[in-house]
């Protein structure tokens, strides 16, 4: 029983070991040293990386390949570029000597993560030193294959051409140097320090000259403010005292020009009357008749005013304006009625015009606007018939008979064009496009997990069995 029950968990533990082993996402299968599954570089550009990789594989055991994804499948660039380096085992087995540069132009991000292996030869602040000097200029310049080439170029001479065991040997600690190294790494961090106090003393020297400065600058344009108001309120102070001082005669001259004004204006209305004896033009007769009162109360408030004081200007402006209005009732009283003239000019042509309108549209393209269109149609009858009948009333103000008449116009239109627009009919989705999208980028996942090293199926080179990414080192973003 204990031996069965001794199985049993032995196989559990196997298969949570396989379930777990399982990637999360789908890695497409290596086509070799270079992988471009985004079809950002020709052929030329994928050989000559190729054997640049590949040559330095044959002198270093160092395994680099050069990957190039449509999209990153929601992960960051570093956890994809590690997932690719651990699933293709990229690396010597027992060395863990691999190298990935990922670039995801869809996400404009990039990675070069490092395996376990070379950590020590390539930390992240080297990594992250290589890619800045390399890849962003490039890549910021849009010149992609260049950074490419440049940042393993860059890897590759920051590694050296060492066989695998001398660089094993030349990671065996030497006392000697190891002191001379304490000692360097001593003075360098003393030298930082007193680097620092320096700058952060010339940091605070120049803090207090920019206070200063800015005390200096901000006093001047105080001074500057002060004087500018000073100046703008005695240019408007002398102004004003000018303004007041031809009060009086100009408001004098209004109201004279206004009293000769009042003969023309009475024949303006008359002849009004017998052109358009069904228009309303009482509103001017009254503000006529009303002028002689208006302007002898301008005249007693004009008295009221001293020249002299400022603190009568704003009742000066008052009264000035009032007689402006007594002076321009001629000319507002002429367009007044040119107005009246062009409004039961254009007020007859739409009548006419409408009076033929049935006020009916049969053929809507769109029924689900038959409704807006059939409301629209009754709005527009309406105010052609209030028109119709305010026109042939005794009294008639063309200005409110047009303006119903344009509207009923307007509303018209409108009904006009909902009739003959085409109803909306929703895009049909494509069903190939669909399914094409609910695969991987990288086709399906047994066409991933089939390759069982690295370069299968593809180039041929060196079996994989390398990997430890996670553990490794790196650098990576966006730019």
């Amino acid at each position: 029983m204990a031996k069965q029950l001794a199985k049993l968990m032995l196989l559990l533990v196997s298969f949570s070991i396989g379930v777990l082993a399982q990637p999360a996402t789908s890695f497409p299968a290596a086509k070799g040293a270079v992988s471009d599954y985004a079809g950002k570089l020709d052929q030329a550009q994928i050989k000559e990386l190729s054997l640049l990789l590949k040559g330095y594989e044959r002198e270093t055991s160092i395994e680099f390949v050069v990957v190039v994804v449509n999209s990153l499948d929601g992960l960051s660039a570093r956890n994809y570029a590690t997932g690719i380096g651990d699933f293709w085992k990229i690396g010597k087995a027992g060395k863990d000597n691999g190298i990935v540069l990922l670039w995801a132009p869809n996400e404009r991000a990039y990675a070069l993560r490092v395996a376990a292996g070379l950590s020590a030869d390539l930390p992240d602040s080297d990594a992250v030193q290589i890619t800045r000097q390399n890849l962003l200029p490039n890549f910021k310049r849009g010149d992609y294959y260049a950074g490419l080439k440049e940042t393993v170029l860059a890897t590759m001479d920051h590694l050296g051409n060492k066989t695998w065991e001398a660089r094993l040997k030349a990671r065996q600690p030497d006392p000697e140097q190891e002191t001379l190294d304490r000692k360097r790494r001593a003075e360098q961090a003393w030298q930082a320090e007193v680097q620092r106090r320096e700058a952060k003393a010339e940091q605070d020297r120049k803090l207090d000259s920019d206070a200063r400065t800015g005390f200096v600058f901000l006093t001047v344009f105080a001074l500057g403010l002060v004087l500018a108001l000073v100046i703008w309120r005695s240019v408007r102070r002398k102004a004003e005292l000018a303004e007041m001082a031809q009060a009086a005669t100009t408001i004098a001259d209004n109201l004279s020009a206004a009293e000769k004004n009042a003969p023309e204006i009475q024949r303006v209305l008359d002849d009004c009357a017998r052109e358009m004896p069904e228009q309303d033009v009482g509103q001017w007769r009254e503000s006529l008749a009303g002028q002689p009162e208006r302007i002898l109360k301008i005249k007693v408030d004009a008295q009221c005013i001293d020249p002299a004081k400022l603190g009568s200007y704003d009742e000066m402006v008052r009264v000035r304006t009032n007689s402006e209005a007594e002076r321009n009732l001629l000319e507002s009283t002429k367009e007044s009625i040119a107005r009246i003239r062009e409004a039961k000019a254009q007020s007859q042509a739409m009548m006419e015009n409408l009076s033929r309108e049935t006020f009916q549209i049969t053929d809507v393209r769109d029924s689900s606007r038959t409704e807006e269109v059939n409301r629209l149609l009754w709005q527009s009858r309406q105010d052609y018939e209030r028109a119709r009948q305010g026109s042939s009333m005794s009294v008639v103000d063309w200005l409110i008979i047009n303006q119903m008449l344009n509207n009923s116009r307007s509303q018209m239109q409108q009904a006009v064009s909902y009739s003959q627009e085409a109803p909306y009919i929703p895009p049909v989705e494509d069903d190939s496009s669909s399914s094409r999208s609910s695969s991987s980028i990288f086709g399906d996942s047994s066409s991933s997990s089939s390759s069982g090293g690295f370069f299968s199926g593809g180039d041929s080179g060196g079996g994989g069995g390398g990997g430890s990414f996670s553990s490794g080192s790196g650098s990576d973003g966006s730019y």
